[in-house]
């Protein structure tokens, strides 16, 4: 775990120093750790979690997990209902 300046973690996001700051101001950006009367910084892994948090997945990607945990929950899907999941066989 590693504390960023806000400079730090602005560089690493992307992002300006006054962009973050103005997330920060609204309270929409990352956990601040304060280290005294007029230090603060950003822990690296908050900072990772919450870009991570502004993600928007493409299209076609499920929303909530990673493509392959989400057919692993499609196929779960089926078996709860009793039927099979489709395949690419062809009709019959």
């Amino acid at each position: 775990m590693l504390v960023l300046t806000f400079d730090e973690a602005a560089k690493r996001a992307s992002f300006t120093r006054r962009h973050l700051e103005r997330h920060l101001a609204e309270g929409t950006g990352p956990a601040v750790v304060h280290l005294g009367k007029r230090r603060r910084g950003i822990l690296d892994v908050d900072l990772d979690r919450w870009l991570l948090s502004l993600r928007h997945p493409p299209p076609g990607e499920d929303e909530e997990a990673p493509p392959h945990e989400a057919a692993a929950r499609g196929a779960s899907k089926h078996r709860a209902k009793g039927t099979r999941p489709p395949t690419d066989e062809g009709a019959k």
